[in-house]
């Protein structure tokens, strides 16, 4: 078989995988409960518009600064982390306790194949669930009669749809190796999240770049109080040093995952 066959093959055995794991994933109850956060997400970005319509605040708010608020705390700190932890660790984990990995295994499929077809559905329903709800968010809190603001601040849309897109590469690949490596991963995925990053992100030195949010908070382009905060302590990473940094995580955790699907071995629960 040709190189090219090969990787046709490949491909198609990837997206095989996907498409199961989509379908699986889709139908699940974690869908709507983070469907459900994607909703309050949005009465969130129409509650600050109606603060700004009817003037419920004395103080001024614009439409930039509350999507900016929103982004940072809503959605990169909050349903980012959320959607890619709970679909993440339940990847490899769910057919686990499902004892349902063995009948997967007996495909003519290599493992990290299946990994990597698994994850790629992690992505696709990450992405279907959280970058419409930022649009949507975005269209509340700027569509009026005049669309110069909304005009104006599109490319700063493009910038976070980008940022949050590289943050679900990343968070979803680290929660996938958790979710191949531990048995309790969905608490080990917490620890890191609103534990590791929530402390280690305010202190100063090294340790930050030990983090996942340090290098999305790097490339954020909105002003906030913690990242204000973060960044007086320590200096950003660069734009280019902080996107590579996220691409190489990515396929580092997800390599990982793929080793760990390999050569461990998994004990079903009878």
């Amino acid at each position: 078989m040709s190189a090219n066959a090969k990787l046709a093959h490949g491909w198609r055995n990837i997206n095989t995988i996907a498409s199961l794991t989509l379908d699986t994933l889709f139908w699940s109850k974690k869908t709507l409960f983070v469907a459900a956060i994607s909703v309050l997400v949005m009465l969130l970005s129409l509650v600050g518009r109606l603060i700004m319509t009817y003037r419920w605040i004395r103080a001024p708010f614009t439409s930039a600064e509350v999507f900016s608020s929103l982004m940072s705390t809503a959605v990169i700190h909050f349903l980012v982390v959320f959607v890619t932890l709970f679909y993440g660790t339940a990847l490899i984990s769910e057919e686990v306790e499902g004892k349902t990995l063995t009948y997967l295994f007996v495909r003519p499929i290599p493992k990290p194949t299946i990994m990597a077809g698994k994850y790629l559905a992690l992505i696709w329903i990450s992405s279907l669930l959280v970058i419409p709800t930022i649009f949507i968010s975005y269209a509340i809190l700027y569509i009026r009669t005049d669309i110069g603001p909304f005009l104006e601040d599109i490319g700063t849309l493009g910038k976070d749809i980008g940022i949050v897109f590289l943050a679900l590469l990343a968070y979803g690949s680290l929660f996938s190796m958790l979710g191949a490596w531990l048995k309790h991963s969905i608490l080990a995925g917490l620890v890191y999240a609103f534990g590791w990053e929530g402390l280690i992100s305010y202190l100063p030195g090294f340790t930050r770049k030990l983090t996942i949010t340090h290098y999305v908070q790097s490339i954020f382009p909105h002003e906030n109080a913690g990242t204000a905060i973060a960044m007086m302590i320590g200096e950003r990473s660069g734009l280019l040093e902080s996107i590579l940094t996220l691409i190489l995580l990515t396929g580092l955790f997800l390599t990982t995952a793929s080793l760990l699907l390999r050569e461990k071995e998994y004990v079903l629960d009878q």
